[in-house]
């Protein structure tokens, strides 16, 4: 759930992943950061904004990556770690609701090497003071980042679904455009049957909702 960024929507972006003044570069110019961690493709739908310290609130929409980089540099706050670490510890403190693909994380680790924000060795990668002073500069700490994460946990359900949904919806984007008419009549009636079961689904949760 992750092929795009790190977590999603509004949330760990901020106006950029930089430094104060004299810092040294930006994180991508203006932010390194943007909508969240994630969103469509990425690590699972977003969170954030009002109510979480600076990098965490509505960001510049800068690419996923650079949101997934983010991510990963604040997973590696609870020490050094190699891209199979890093998704687990994101799976481990959102009770698995989030559990973003392993290449993405290497990506991740890419980023911030190239930019002096952890060394690499033999795969396992350790902030350097550089990325400590910008994680502690926009406000992300280990307990910033557990907080998070938990948050995002409450609404595992919901991911779920989504990433589901998206699942199913790039099936029928590949059999739309290259499928065989038996491929594309099995569309059709699998489309059916999801409509079906979605418009049921809205209907009970909006019942539910009228009743609280």
């Amino acid at each position: 759930m992750f092929g795009g960024g790190f977590f999603g929507g509004p949330g760990w972006g901020g106006p950029g992943f930089g430094g104060p003044p004299g810092a040294g570069p930006d994180f991508g110019g203006p932010g390194f950061g943007g909508p969240g961690f994630g969103g469509p493709g990425g690590w699972g739908p977003g969170f954030g904004g009002p109510g979480f310290p600076p990098g965490f609130g509505p960001g510049s929409g800068m690419p996923p990556l650079k949101r997934a980089a983010v991510g990963a540099a604040a997973m590696l706050l609870d020490g050094p770690a190699d891209a199979t670490q890093i998704v687990q510890r994101v799976s481990d403190k959102t009770d698995g609701a989030l559990t973003p693909p392993q290449e993405m994380a290497e990506l991740a680790i890419g980023v911030l090497a190239g930019r002096g924000v952890v060394t690499v060795d033999d795969g396992v990668a350790t902030l350097t003071e550089l990325g400590e002073n910008l994680l502690a500069w926009r406000g992300i700490s280990s307990e910033t980042a557990r907080a998070f994460l938990a948050r995002a946990a409450q609404f595992g359900d919901g991911f779920k679904i989504r990433k589901e949904l998206f699942q199913v919806a790039g099936l029928a984007r590949t059999i739309v455009w290259n499928g065989t008419d038996e491929q594309k009549q099995k569309l059709a009636d699998a489309s059916a049957k999801v409509l079906e079961a979605v418009t049921a689904a809205q209907k009970s949760l909006h019942a539910a909702l009228a009743e609280s």
